[in-house]
């Protein structure tokens, strides 16, 4: 897919893509696995997203992608006598109560009125199920659909509130705790790091209990209405992914941050934590969290297929998508697609390679801590309880300079293929590339908490 493309451009791009047949053999490698597209972060009608689940699936479908998964706060869609009226002007509150009258347009226009009723003189839609959209959409080797819920907690223990967003994929179904909530639940003795290791221990047991297994994620680290430091993590030594690029991370950074890339910096310092301590490695996620959709009949201020993930699996199957995941075989992407990702465990060198695009300039930054780099925060930014930070104040850790220092840095010619390599050297705890274009992304962010330009981001990988 062409990187270097403006919204508009972009979807239209994938539909026509689509149209023409793009599928999983275009992108095969040569072990015989493929490279899957997919998208485990967006919301519908059954939460707060501004699209009727038909409507949302299909978006990724059109676009091309493999897999996704739907997301909905502290919602499974698995209710089958789930109605919605429709509106008739702008919705109001939080989350929406009723369909907007465009939004119910474009859904009929499409998938007709199988699902619409009239009662008590007002038009009603009916929500699809999970079970319903598999049966609607699933094609073998073409498309899958995941189940996921997007568990969304309020913890008070500090005396301040914030809330801890997980991803739970993989269980058609959901934790009592949050089943019995709100959209939002309220944990007052929880911090967030005992909310992150209660949600993944709950979660894990039901997958347990019902056979089938899940992956737990750690939603958008920076948040207006939360903070997800690396601490938090440290301290969840068990938990494995988190998004390092997020749509839903935005809030305004201080000037004695590089905000462009505080997610890497969490990520950096959980790694040379973990790798110092002997423990497994944490793993990110690209993801747009959307909660517009192309086709939805309305406007979209946020980005829809600005962030996922590239698994290299030998099917289109949970069980082959998520032992991949688990073995590190995928990359984060924001609108940038890789040519191949590999690590030689014998030479012990990250090999990664970047097709050409017209009028796109690459570069491929190698990143690495090093054996006894200190692992401590050196310094504190206090950011301030405004209204611009939504009343929460801010404790952010600055770390030390050697903490995902740039190892190696590979800079391309414009309109040309980039490959580059970096061997561990006997004192790098890991190694990790993020591969940085020059082409603009969709939408210009208010904050830099998300990559404005074309950005992607292999797995950590070390010896």
């Amino acid at each position: 897919m062409k990187q270097s493309m403006t919204r508009k451009n972009f979807i239209g791009a994938a539909l026509a893509t689509a149209a023409c047949g793009r599928g999983v053999a275009a992108l095969q490698t040569p072990n015989g696995k493929r490279w899957y597209r997919g998208m485990l972060h967006m919301h519908t009608h059954w939460s707060d997203g501004r699209a009727l689940p038909e409507q949302a699936v299909a978006a990724y479908k059109d676009a091309g992608y493999d897999f996704i998964a739907l997301s909905d706060h502290n919602r499974f869609q698995d209710n089958p006598d789930k109605w919605m009226a429709v509106g008739t002007g702008k919705e109001k509150g939080w989350p929406p109560k009723v369909v907007h009258p465009d939004c119910f347009k474009a859904y009929v226009e499409r998938f007709g009125r199988k699902m619409v009723r009239e009662r008590d003189g007002k038009t009603e839609v009916r929500l699809a199920t999970y079970p319903e959209l598999k049966k609607m959409f699933e094609e073998p080797e073409k498309f899958l659909l995941l189940p996921g819920v997007e568990i969304t907690t309020d913890a008070k223990a500090t005396g301040q509130t914030y809330a801890m967003h997980m991803n739970v994929i993989g269980i058609d179904d959901i934790i009592e705790r949050a089943k019995k909530a709100n959209l939002i639940e309220g944990c007052p003795k929880h911090t967030v790091s005992s909310i992150i290791r209660e949600t993944r221990e709950m979660s894990e047991a039901l997958a347990k209990k019902r056979g089938q297994e899940c992956i737990c994620m750690v939603n958008h680290p920076n948040w207006l209405l939360y903070d997800v430091g690396a601490q938090d993590i440290i301290d969840n030594p068990e938990l494995r992914y988190f998004e390092v690029c997020s749509n839903g991370s935005e809030w305004p950074v201080p000037k004695e941050l590089d905000g462009e890339w505080y997610h890497d910096h969490i990520w950096d310092a959980v790694l040379a934590y973990r790798r110092t301590h002997g423990q497994q490695m944490l793993y990110g996620f690209g993801c747009d969290d959307t909660h517009f959709y192309p086709g939805s009949g309305l406007e979209n201020p946020y980005v829809f297929g600005d962030g996922y993930i590239m698994v290299r699996a030998e099917a289109l199957t949970q069980k082959a998508l998520f032992d991949a995941i688990r073995r590190g075989d995928f990359y984060a992407s924001s609108e940038l697609d890789l040519e191949d990702v590999s690590f030689d465990a014998k030479t012990r060198t990250l090999k990664v390679s970047v097709p050409a695009t017209p009028d796109v300039k690459y570069r491929i930054r190698f990143l690495s801590t090093k054996k006894g780099t200190p692992l401590d925060p050196v310094s504190y930014v206090e950011i301030p309880a405004t209204k611009a930070h939504m009343n929460r104040a801010r404790k952010v850790p600055i770390y030390d300079e050697g903490v995902g220092a740039t190892v190696n840095l590979v800079t391309g010619k414009r309109g040309e293929r980039l490959e580059a390599s970096y061997t561990l050297a006997a004192n790098d705890l890991y190694v990790r590339a993020r591969v940085e274009s020059d082409a603009p992304t969709q939408f210009k962010r208010r904050h830099k908490l998300h990559p404005d330009h074309h950005t992607a981001w292999t797995q950590p990988y070390c010896c």
